[in-house]
């Protein structure tokens, strides 16, 4: 049985249970936010794991591979700020609970598994891999030293602005919204930033682009996207502001080099996916970014035509298969 860990939105998870549904392959769909959490009911009896949820019930014996897209408690973001005494309760007790069905299924094939992938999010760890297996990195500084800031920006004269944790935050409107990759100067940092009590801040300096890409891996397979962000007024310092009808998107061939690194930062992640963004420049030097551990991808599929749904069903029936005969 195939265990997917996900929550009752997630339509790229529909997408590739529709296929284990046409390969007559049996999977349970464990959601993990908060409406499907409060009509599910979790036992620990002997060893063994009881999970019931839709009026489906299995058992921790049953599972042969999990397929992780979410990990613990799935929060809206209402409920990220419910800070009442028994929502805090019923949360943090669910995740410890879930921290100990997982450690129950430790010796059964993952994608990813869980300490992999939050390892794999560790940014300041991602760029010391990265870096070893060769990458080209954009010179960065990690500081809350207003003076090094400044010169940093001097020295680099274009530079920009990062946030390390991609959330989203509550505007004085009462609307969320994400903070992207903005282009900053001394002002900003002179005008905006104190001297003392401020959290780090990321500058990296600005890589000329010709195009991004989002590199998507499965298994052994990799799926390469071209994003032309160049070609929008919007999109052209960071395409996550999303303007698609400019932004044209185009299936690849990376470079041999490129792919050998790719492979060579995801074994030593011990990860079996991940979606990794780069940059390119005019002169065709790849520049590594990031890689997202539960990166999103359905709308390069949908953009390009690229198989990656039906690549991840294929890794997780080959993999029951796989258990199964042994």
């Amino acid at each position: 049985m195939i265990f997917i860990l996900t929550d009752s939105y997630d339509i790229h998870a529909d997408l590739v249970i529709k296929n284990l549904v046409d390969s007559s392959i049996d999977y349970f769909r464990f959601n993990l936010d908060t409406s499907a959490l409060k009509n599910s009911k979790i036992s620990f009896k002997n060893g063994v794991w009881h999970i019931q949820q839709n009026s489906h019930l299995i058992t921790s014996n049953d599972i042969d591979v999990v397929w992780a897209r979410r990990g613990f408690v799935e929060l809206t973001l209402e409920e990220l700020n419910d800070n009442s005494t028994g929502f805090q309760i019923w949360k943090n007790e669910w995740n410890k609970t879930l921290n100990g069905f997982y450690s129950t299924l430790k010796n059964k094939k993952w994608l990813n598994k869980l300490d992999k992938a939050y390892k794999g999010e560790n940014k300041y760890l991602q760029m010391e891999i990265a870096e070893h297996v060769g990458f080209n990195l954009p010179p960065i500084l990690i500081s809350n030293e207003k003076n090094e800031l400044l010169s940093f920006v001097e020295k680099h004269e274009t530079v920009v602005f990062k946030m390390m944790a991609q959330d989203f935050y509550q505007s004085d409107k009462g609307i969320y919204e994400g903070l992207y990759v903005n282009i900053i100067n001394s002002m900003d940092i002179i005008e905006k930033f104190n001297t003392v009590g401020e959290n780090p801040i990321v500058l990296q300096k600005y890589i000329p682009k010709s195009f991004e890409v989002r590199y998507t891996v499965v298994g052994c397979e990799h799926f390469v996207c071209k994003i032309d962000s160049q070609k929008s007024n919007k999109a052209n310092v960071d395409w996550r502001r999303y303007d698609i009808p400019n932004t044209p998107h185009i299936p690849i061939n990376p470079p041999k080099e490129i792919k050998d690194k790719v492979n060579q930062l995801l074994s030593i992640f011990d990860l079996n996916y991940g979606a990794l963004d780069f940059i390119v420049t005019p002169n065709n030097e790849w520049y590594f970014l990031e890689i997202n551990c539960f990166g999103q991808w359905l709308w390069i599929e949908d953009l390009t035509g690229l198989e990656i749904s039906k690549e991840i069903s294929k890794w997780l029936i080959t993999n029951v298969k796989e258990v199964n005969r042994t």
